[in-house]
C-alpha cells in the first residue's frame, strides 16, 4: 500500500506507489487508447498534490531574483494562472514574488512541459542557484527545439538515467491514478483498475467545493466559473477526498503533463496530458475516464489548463535515492 511523507530534499508530499508488476489496464472498448498500459515494474513516488503556488514561487524566485543580465532561461516564463503577487527583489534588477496568506496550496496553471522539466532539473540539483541546475539533471534543455516549421520536436523523450525527480510517464500516471492494489475483483483476486480516479466506475462531479450539482455534491474543481469562489482560488485538497493511493485532485485543478510522446506519422509532435482542467465544461468529466486520453499538446504549450504532478525515485535507507531501472514506453499516435 502507499505511504505519504514530505520529502526533505524537495519539500514535496510524495506518495509511494508500490505493487510492482501490476496487471496492465485490460481495456474498456475497441478504441481504448490505454488498453495494455499502466503496468509499472518498480516502486516510485508521485506528488500527493499538483505543484502549488508556494513551490512555484520558490522556483521562480531562484530563477529570477538575480541580476537582470543573468535572468534569461529558455522556456521559463512567469505563469498567468497562479496566486503569487510581486515582491521586492533581493538583488538589483531581479524579480521576486510572494504568496498571499491563504493561497499557499493553490494550484499553478500555464506550465509548459518544458518548464516542468526545468523544475525537475532544479529539484534534482537540490535547488541550487547556478544556471546549470536549471538546464540539466533530469532533462537536457539543450535538446529542446523544433525541426524547422514542421512542428516536430527534438526534446529528449524521457528522463535521463539517474534522474531523481521527473515528469511521470504515462504508465506511472495511469497506475497512480486508476490502479487500486486493494480492489477485490469478481474472481476473488486482489488488485485492479477503476475507470475513474476516485476509486469507482462513476465520474467526478464538477463544481465549487461544498456545492450541489444536479443534487450531487461536487467532487472536483471543474465545470464552473461563476459562484462563491473562482476555480483558480480553490486550494488543492479542498474536496477532502483522495483516490485509493491517497492522491488529491486527479480530476480538476490543472490537466497534468506526462512524459508520453504523441506521434503522428512516426514523428514526435506532442506530449500527452491527463485529467480535466479547472474551467472545463461540466459535461466533460468523461475525459477523466481511463478509456479517454486527456489530450495532447506541444511541449512548449503553456495555456491556463496545464500543470503537473512531480514523480520521483524511492529513497533508500539513510535517504540514498534508488535509481529507477527499466524502460519507459512512449509513442502513442496523435489524433488529427
Amino acid at each position: 500500500m502507499a505511504t505519504a511523507q514530505v520529502d526533505p530534499r524537495s519539500g514535496i508530499d510524495f506518495v509511494t506507489i508500490t505493487s510492482p508488476g501490476n496487471a496492465a489496464w485490460p481495456g474498456g472498448f475497441d478504441d481504448d487508447r490505454a488498453r495494455g498500459r499502466g503496468r509499472v515494474d518498480y516502486d516510485y513516488r508521485i506528488g500527493r498534490y499538483e505543484v502549488n503556488t508556494t513551490q512555484w514561487v520558490e522556483f521562480f524566485n531562484a530563477a529570477f531574483d538575480r541580476p537582470a543580465n543573468d535572468q534569461f532561461f529558455p522556456n521559463l516564463f512567469p505563469p498567468d494562472f497562479w496566486s503569487a503577487i510581486g515582491a521586492a527583489p533581493t538583488v538589483p534588477g531581479g524579480q521576486r514574488w510572494r504568496v498571499p496568506a491563504g493561497a499557499e496550496m493553490n494550484a499553478v496553471g500555464s506550465i509548459s512541459w518544458r518548464t516542468a522539466a526545468m523544475y525537475c532539473n532544479w529539484l534534482h540539483n537540490d535547488k541550487a542557484l547556478n544556471r546549470e541546475a536549471f538546464l540539466s539533471g533530469a532533462y537536457d534543455v539543450s535538446t529542446f527545439g523544433y525541426v524547422g516549421n514542421t512542428g516536430e520536436f527534438t526534446d529528449q523523450f524521457v528522463r535521463s538515467p539517474g534522474a531523481k525527480y521527473f515528469i511521470p510517464s504515462w504508465d506511472e500516471w495511469l497506475k497512480a491514478v486508476h490502479y487500486d492494489p486493494a480492489k477485490v475483483n469478481s474472481d476473488g483476486s486482489v488488485g485492479g483498475w477503476w475507470e475513474y480516479g476516485n476509486g469507482t466506475n462513476q465520474p467526478f462531479v464538477g463544481g465549487a467545493p461544498g456545492t450541489l450539482v444536479n443534487g450531487q455534491l461536487a467532487t472536483a474543481n471543474f465545470g464552473f466559473l461563476d459562484g462563491p469562489v473562482s476555480p483558480f482560488n480553490v486550494p488543492l485538497g479542498a474536496y477532502g477526498t483522495t483516490n485509493p493511493w491517497g492522491l488529491y485532485d486527479v480530476a480538476g485543478g490543472t490537466s497534468e503533463w506526462t512524459e508520453e510522446v504523441a506521434n503522428f506519422a512516426g514523428a514526435p509532435y506532442d506530449r500527452i496530458f491527463e485529467g480535466t482542467a479547472w474551467v472545463t465544461g461540466s459535461g466533460t468529466s468523461i475525459a477523466d475516464s481511463i478509456t479517454r486520453r486527456g489530450g495532447t499538446s506541444p511541449p512548449s504549450s503553456f495555456g491556463y489548463l496545464f500543470g503537473f504532478r512531480v514523480a520521483a525515485v524511492v529513497p533508500g535507507p539513510g535517504g540514498v535515492m534508488f535509481l529507477v531501472i527499466g524502460g519507459v514506453a512512449f509513442g502513442t499516435r496523435r489524433n488529427r
